[in-house]
């Protein structure tokens, strides 16, 4: 499929030029017998969907601090960059916990796109995960790096909770509430999440 080699060819050069903590390494990639390979860093550990799945409930606050401490400063990094780049899909599937000290690794760039990148102002192309994209995305409109902090908000309502902020029984309900909704009050369901972090949360 000429679609998927290109975005396996995007992901492969947007990562190889990358080099931050909370950003996978890539050293080379390569085609061999029709299969595509990426080179990279082996990382021990889930990811934060799986973690979420497993305890269905929300995180303690200080390892919601520990990740999105991280993934705050990546997502800086990514969109300080020149130019700067757009992740289009943070969503806890997307965020591997490495083994022991639990630090985070943004994957799967395979939607990223640089900021002067043509497809990114192209309207009509939804691409993404309904319950963590932004409305702009969710409509098919221009996105720049708001919609990635959007996702982000999502993600740590998500610690915080224990579930997404926007949650239906199709992707047409998801995104109509993505669209539409205020999600549920955080205070309403984790009283131990001080006022200040949910209005960040709030914010994002």
């Amino acid at each position: 499929d000429s679609q998927l080699g290109e975005q396996f060819e995007r992901e492969a050069r947007t990562l190889a030029r990358l080099r931050h903590p909370a950003l996978p390494k890539v050293s080379d990639h390569f085609t061999e017998n029709d299969n595509q390979y990426l080179v990279m860093d082996h990382i021990s550990g889930d990811d934060l969907a799986s973690r979420l799945k497993s305890t269905q409930k929300p995180f303690p606050l200080s390892w919601v601090l520990y990740w999105a401490d991280q993934l705050l400063d990546a997502l800086a990094y990514l969109h300080s960059h020149e130019p700067p780049i757009i992740h289009r899909d943070i969503k806890p599937a997307n965020i591997l916990l490495e083994n022991g000290v639990e630090r985070v690794k943004i994957t799967d760039f395979g939607l990223a796109r640089a900021i002067d990148d043509i497809t990114v102002s192209r309207t009509g192309e939804v691409s993404g995960t309904p319950q963590y994209m932004s409305p702009e995305q969710a409509c098919g409109e221009r996105v720049d790096h708001r919609s990635d902090l959007f996702s982000l908000g999502c993600v740590m309502y998500a610690m915080c909770t224990g579930h997404s902020p926007f949650r239906g029984d199709s992707i047409a309900h998801v995104i109509k509430r993505v669209t539409q909704d205020t999600p549920r009050p955080i205070a309403d369901q984790n009283p131990e999440i001080p006022l200040w972090l949910i209005e960040i949360i709030t914010c994002l």
